[in-house]
């Protein structure tokens, strides 16, 4: 890619970072994914383990096990801690909204733009482990 290319890209993402996005524009299963970040962080700032909540949410203990299991993988990959919001809070983290454009890519089936959402970003050696939690999750949220 030009230098020019490159840097008009990264401007554009840099400016739309700074327009936090709302989380009532997410799909159902973009929502739940951002609000099980949210309660994880929660969780583990108080110690406690989170799958039982995330179990009672989804009625589900796989769901919950798969929702957990992304938020662990993204805590290995993701370059820098993941930064989130307050369950209570509109406004999406720059994190959350590239989270939201993931699950989005993976509910979709399009594996091209979930790698293009975090490239120069999250190393790709570690897109892999990432996409198949992310899809792991979103097919078992209900």
């Amino acid at each position: 890619m030009p230098a020019g290319q490159s840097s008009t890209r990264y401007s554009a993402l840099i400016d739309s970072m700074a327009r936090p996005q709302d989380v009532r524009g997410l799909s159902l299963k973009g929502l739940h994914v951002t609000m099980a970040m949210r309660l994880c962080a929660l969780f583990e700032a108080s110690g406690r383990d989170p799958v039982p909540d995330l179990a009672q949410r989804y009625r589900s203990i796989e769901a919950a096990c798969a929702v957990h299991g992304l938020v662990q993988t993204i805590k290995q990959v993701w370059p820098e801690p993941f930064l989130v919001n307050r369950p209570c809070c509109l406004a999406m983290t720059p994190d959350e909204t590239t989270l939201a454009a993931l699950a989005r890519a993976a509910v979709s089936g399009k594996r091209e733009a979930f790698s293009e959402s975090i490239a120069g970003f999250v190393r790709a050696d570690r897109h892999e482990a990432l996409y198949n939690a992310t899809i792991h999750a979103v097919a078992l949220i209900p």
